[in-house]
């Protein structure tokens, strides 16, 4: 009864709340924006948080405009400015002017903690952000041109993104948010989810709005990224697919990273069609991607790495896009439905055009579009891995590693057909255990058991991916070693036979 009572008194406080007298009719389709998500439970305490940064951002006439907004940033700048120069000004304990790391240190022991006892490298580097010459001693002009410098990090008091983002709502569109407008909005997204209009968000209310925070906080980060990777608009009306890999399973004959660094590649099998395609291709690795099938369909493909290099086949240059290195975007892009939808409209922010469908990996050989799978259903399929076929007469534990990794085998490309952010070219010695296939049916090197070889023969280098990888090498007397091998431990000792 008492349950009851209390949300019958939370209805009528709502009630007579009253529309304002500006209140704006609301699409049918309206839902909430991130910024007018309930926090707490109750609706007298959400209109007193939403409207805390506007009351004391929007001036005399409490409406909210683009120069609040702006006055709003400008405080927040001037606040870390202050903060930077009064860490000069409390540290310069002597008020000469100038301060050294023992005199800054000197003024820091008091805000120690016992077991914080090793912080010195951490005052050096705050040191040395006063000090700009390098000289040792920081000046009160350094202090004021460190406190000019760009911003590192936001001030957690700042409410400049939420006041961008309530000036954004602007029901009529205008270029300016009254109390009035706010407070119909708030009144609204409140009503949203109190699915039971009793005044109260539940628990399985509270659930809703946390899960829309979680994916609307997603999407931002997400479109954040893919906006810095300088994505190229699309064209026309091509049809958009996106490939996410950690490996494909296939090593390249031509190296983008040198002799002593594994280049993968993986082949996309174009099916027939009227429709072009715009394709964005995500590897971990060194990677060339080799195009095939009805290629002329593709108008233009993105190759992008977190490493140094990327590359592409089969295309005309003019096609391709490079993106080498890059850190605009994250590797968890498809491992689950929600984290693909949102990547999806991320993109499809970005390019101009949705995106169609997705494939991740490892793929050494896939086809398009039959083998993408619509961003809602991701995580997908994985194509069908086959297993090469060992030949008869070497050793069996560098084929069954190879089975094991990269199932793909050995790919044969044209070192001058890629286009690439690095130089191509052939590698010297296959990379990995295709390499140390080779080297064993030469004879340059000898199976000792297990994953431990001897060098009989001179070598200039190993297979790249070797030197730091699973195998351990030992070389026979007289052999230098070869320049790639790292940390080379000893065979283990055989026993001496008895007599």
């Amino acid at each position: 009864m008492k349950k009851a009572s209390a949300a019958a008194a939370f209805g009528l406080f709502w009630a007579c709340l009253g529309a304002p007298s500006s209140a704006q009719e609301l699409p049918a389709d309206w839902r909430p924006p991130l910024v007018l998500r309930p926090g707490p439970d109750f609706p007298e305490s959400y209109i007193a948080q939403l409207f805390q940064p506007f009351r004391s951002a929007s001036g005399p006439d409490q409406i909210l405009r683009q120069d609040d907004v702006d006055r709003s940033r400008q405080i927040a700048v001037a606040r870390q400015r202050a903060s930077r120069i009064s860490a000069f000004l409390s540290a310069d304990l002597d008020n000469d002017g100038r301060l050294t790391l023992a005199e800054y240190s000197d003024a820091q022991e008091q805000f120690r903690y016992p077991i914080l006892s090793d912080v010195s490298a951490a005052l050096a580097k705050r040191f040395a952000e006063l000090d700009l010459d390098g000289d040792g001693t920081a000046t009160f002009d350094e202090a004021k041109a460190a406190a000019n410098r760009p911003l590192q990090s936001e001030d957690p008091r700042d409410p400049t993104d939420k006041l961008q983002q309530l000036l954004a709502l602007d029901p009529n569109h205008d270029g300016a948010v009254t109390a009035a407008e706010l407070e119909q909005l708030g009144r609204a997204a409140f009503a949203f989810y109190d699915s039971n209009k009793d005044g109260i968000l539940n628990r399985e209310e509270r659930t809703v709005v946390s899960t829309e925070n979680s994916r609307d906080a997603e999407l931002q980060n997400r479109r954040q990224e893919v906006a810095r990777c300088m994505f190229p608009r699309a064209a026309g009306q091509e049809d958009v697919f996106f490939i996410n890999t950690f490996g494909t399973g296939a090593l390249s004959s031509a190296s983008l990273v040198g002799q002593d660094q594994v280049t993968e590649t993986a082949e996309i099998i174009v099916e027939p069609g009227e429709t072009p395609l715009y394709i964005v291709a995500l590897a971990q690795s060194p990677t060339i991607w080799r195009v095939t099938g009805d290629s002329k369909r593709v108008t233009r493909f993105v190759a992008m790495s977190s490493t140094k290099a990327a590359g592409v086949t089969g295309l005309a240059k003019d096609v391709v896009t490079v993106l080498p290195g890059t850190d605009c975007i994250s590797t968890r892009l498809t491992d689950r439905p929600s984290a693909a939808q949102v990547t999806a409209t991320a993109f499809e922010d970005a390019i101009g055009r949705p995106v169609l469908g997705m494939l991740d990996g490892p793929r050494f050989s896939m086809r398009l579009p039959s083998d993408a799978t619509v961003p809602e259903k991701m995580p997908g399929r994985r194509t069908v891995v086959a297993t090469p076929q060992i030949p008869a007469g070497l050793d069996d534990d560098p084929y069954q590693m190879m089975r094991r990794r990269r199932p793909g085998g050995l790919v044969e490309i044209d070192a001058p057909s890629v286009v690439a952010s690095a130089d191509v070219v052939p590698y010297d010695m296959p990379p990995l255990e295709a390499g140390l296939m080779k080297l064993l049916q030469d004879g340059t090197i000898e199976w000792r058991g297990r994953q431990f070889y001897t060098i009989k023969k001179p070598i200039a280098r190993l297979p790249a991916g070797l030197g730091r990888g699973n195998y351990v090498f030992d070389v026979a007397p007289g052999i230098e070693p070869p320049s790639n091998i790292f940390n080379r431990p000893k065979l283990p000792v055989q026993p001496a036979p008895k007599p």
